[in-house]
């Protein structure tokens, strides 16, 4: 069982005891341990992690309870031994929520998440909550977690933005993750680590070649940080004042204090030559490359070039 299967047996696990203590108060904990089937020290261990856990992180939103080897005491269990009651706001709430996980290939268990939201709306009788149903997991998510669970490769056929190309690539996938609105994968290609946004697949195969990953550990990966940008090359721009909004859609750091009227340093994280000239060139007249000076060559070179044939 992996590390996120084991928190989620727990979680259920503590919540179940928070409910068997409220039905048997003068219970001991070797009874519980009997009648739930888990170890005594296990159970001790998941009162002792229910006295650290709440609603909240304030007082009056935790849990409160006595115990010892002879009984348990719960002086508060935050409403946590009963079925939660949804008013009709929250029960549009949760599954707008729940809609929207549906839409997030690869996140989530889909079986799980289309079932919790039919409960909802059997007992919120459909008043106003089944307006939107996906009528099936959006493609290539299944096939991706078939080959992670199944440890297989996958033949992509992907366009990557950095090359403007599309290509096929066979690769040893390690997991998916969300990031600003998309989802993405993390494989092995060819011995490196790279990241294949769902919706840049054109198309997908499961291999029945088992996945070749290096010898190396996997990175972790860092939530905040998925791609590495931190440690990423910066380029030394010009923007022209009205068109700092590039910032809202870039990652680009803006010095706003310069006194140029019309022109403001920037800088912009890279990770391939290549775009970052695409990316100037796209955006002439707006920006201007300073550094590095070989990529500002190129931008002025393959500017030329156009206009060339323009004449």
């Amino acid at each position: 069982m992996n590390p996120v299967q084991q928190r989620r047996e727990r979680v259920v696990r503590q919540l179940n005891l928070l409910a068997y203590v409220g039905k048997h108060p003068d219970s001991t904990v070797m009874e519980m341990a009997r009648d739930l089937g888990s170890d005594p020290g296990e159970i001790r261990d998941d009162l002792n992690a229910l006295l650290l856990s709440g609603v909240g992180m304030h007082g009056g939103q935790m849990i409160d309870l006595n115990h010892d080897w002879f009984s348990v005491n719960v002086i508060d269990s935050q409403g946590l031994d009963k079925p939660l009651r949804l008013t009709p706001t929250e029960a549009n709430a949760l599954l707008l929520l729940l809609e929207s996980l549906e839409t997030m290939p690869g996140i989530v268990d889909a079986d799980a998440v289309k079932s919790a939201a039919a409960k909802i709306r059997a007992v919120a009788h459909g008043a106003g909550v089944d307006d939107a149903q996906m009528d099936s997991e959006v493609a290539p998510a299944a096939t991706i977690r078939q080959a992670i669970a199944e440890e297989k490769q996958l033949e992509l056929s992907y366009y990557s933005a950095t090359s403007n190309a599309t290509s096929t690539r066979m690769v040893s996938p390690i997991d998916t993750f969300h990031k600003d609105g998309q989802t993405y994968l993390r494989a092995w290609d060819q011995g490196e680590l790279r990241m294949f946004r769902f919706d840049r697949v054109r198309s997908i195969v499961l291999s029945d070649a088992p996945s070749t990953p290096p010898n190396a550990p996997t990175p972790a990966l860092d939530p905040t940080d998925p791609f590495s940008m931190g440690r990423a090359k910066r380029a030394q721009l010009l923007i022209r004042r009205d068109a700092t909004w590039l910032a809202d859609d870039w990652d680009i750091d803006i010095n706003l204090s310069d006194d140029d009227p019309e022109w403001v340093p920037a800088q912009m994280r890279y990770g391939n030559g290549d775009w970052l000239v695409r990316f100037c060139l796209g955006q002439a007249g707006r920006v201007r490359l300073q550094a590095p000076e070989e990529l500002a060559g190129e931008v002025v070179r393959r500017a030329e070039r156009a206009m060339s044939v323009l004449r």
